[in-house]
């Protein structure tokens, strides 16, 4: 018997190995292919929440002119097999009544067989979301009024005219400035003529006495700060007719709230020289009250509950007006004329102001801040809103001369919280998104 030569263990080693490979080869294959449908999956899945996200755009853009808008759908492409959408408005129930408005949107964006599914809040936006608003920067005189160095607000600011920044006053959010009635603005080709021809609108603002030297910046170095001018203007209501159509409790003459810590309101009434008490009524009740005096407003204490107050005429602050607990109570005080802070030229005392105030046709100003002293620091927790800039106070350099120096702290809870019946920007702003994934998730 002839012995076996290597010849056939060899073929067979060769026939082996190349199965081998072929396994591996097809293995391979087999993976690419699952790669590849995989990252086409997650690319369809992608450009579905894309569609989902055009949908929620839809709706705002519809609801901005019609709050009774409820449906529709769209594509993104020509083609019917790529991105699409269809979206579903459901309103607050009490929409009707209410000035800050409510809609929930459900949006379900769909490309080449996936879909995914988008909910949104939408609220119509409220004067209460800015920490400081103007329609111009000038007093009711015409004289120009400048933040300075010792200036910070950390909340959002815009005004409809344009800012005269001296030193480097801090902010911690978006500052925005339409430049309405700027000689240095020029809307057509969106440059500004300071210091050369300037496109970027970070620099629409006008110096003290240069870029170099003046500019706004970020407080505490925040993340959210930016400036831009040019921005679009947004237009204030002319009187309290809203509020007066809604309030709960309305009066006239000249009238004094003395708001209490136990969640009351006592009301007086000037006759002469003298003031009378009229009745004591509830501050802090479910959703809120709203209150409303045809005449003069004077206003002082410490306010517990949800509360907006309009006046035809000049609201006075003629002591502390603060809240009870931060963390809950909100205020929209809204006078047709001026916001006072009374205070005396020569008394050195901060002063403190909870709320949000909003002169509809005047300012938010301290009477005679330019004589006697410097007066102390005006704390703000909230917000103003105002048609003319208000001045609280001189400088020479970077200290105050006369009057108070500021310090505006934004009331974080207002974007979502805002005083009820507040007045509206007509805008509309996204308080939740929230991506419920593919259709069926959770």
């Amino acid at each position: 018997m002839r012995k076996p030569g290597p010849g056939g263990f060899v073929l067979a080693l060769t026939l082996f190995l190349i199965l081998i490979l072929s396994l591996v080869a097809f293995g391979a294959l087999s993976l690419a292919t699952l790669d590849t449908r995989s990252a086409r999956q997650d690319y369809a899945g992608a450009r579905a929440l894309y569609a989902a996200r055009a949908g929620v755009s839809r709706a705002m853009d519809e609801l901005a002119s019609n709050y009774a808008w409820s449906s529709g759908s769209g594509l993104l492409t020509a083609d019917a097999d790529q991105e699409a959408y269809t979206v579903t408005v459901v309103p607050a129930p009490d929409n009707a009544s209410r000035s800050e408005k409510l809609w929930r949107v459900t949006s379900v964006g769909s490309c080449e067989g996936a879909q995914r599914r988008v909910e949104a809040i939408l609220q119509l936006e409220s004067f209460a979301r800015f920490i400081f608003f103007t329609n111009r920067e000038f007093t009711t005189s015409g004289t120009p009024i400048y933040f300075f160095t010792q200036d910070r607000l950390d909340g959002p600011v815009h005004t409809n005219g344009y800012f005269s920044i001296s030193g480097h006053p801090r902010f911690a959010d978006r500052m925005t400035s339409a430049n309405s009635g700027d000689s240095l603005f020029n809307a057509t080709d969106f440059t500004y003529r300071q210091e050369g021809t300037q496109t970027d609108p970070a620099r629409f603002y006008h110096t003290h006495t240069g870029y170099g030297s003046d500019s706004p910046v970020a407080l505490d170095s925040s993340p959210r700060f930016s400036f831009a001018g040019g921005q679009n203007a947004i237009t204030m209501p002319l009187d309290t007719g809203q509020i007066q159509s809604v309030a709960d409790h309305a009066y006239s003459g000249t009238i004094e709230f003395q708001f209490r810590d136990n969640g009351t309101v006592l009301v007086r009434r000037r006759t002469g020289n003298s003031w009378k008490n009229v009745e004591t009524i509830p501050s802090d009740t479910l959703p809120g009250v709203t209150l409303h005096v045809n005449g003069e407003l004077y206003a002082s204490g410490t306010v517990k509950g949800r509360v907006t107050v309009g006046a035809t005429k000049t609201v006075h602050l003629n002591g502390d007006l603060v809240y009870a607990d931060p963390s809950r109570d909100v205020l929209g005080l809204v006078g047709q004329q001026d916001i006072l802070v009374e205070s005396s030229p020569n008394q050195r005392k901060d002063r403190y102001v909870h709320g949000v105030m909003m002169a509809l046709n005047g300012s938010f100003r301290v009477p005679d801040y330019n004589s006697g002293s410097p007066r102390g620091v005006l704390h703000v927790f909230g917000g103003i809103v105002q048609s003319a800039r208000g001045a609280i106070g001189t400088f020479s350099g970077n200290a105050v001369s006369t009057g108070y120096s500021k310090n505006y702290i934004y009331d974080e809870k207002l974007p979502s919280t805002p005083p009820l019946n507040f007045p509206t920007t007509g805008n509309l702003q996204i308080q939740s998104l929230i991506d419920r994934g593919a259709l069926g998730g959770s």
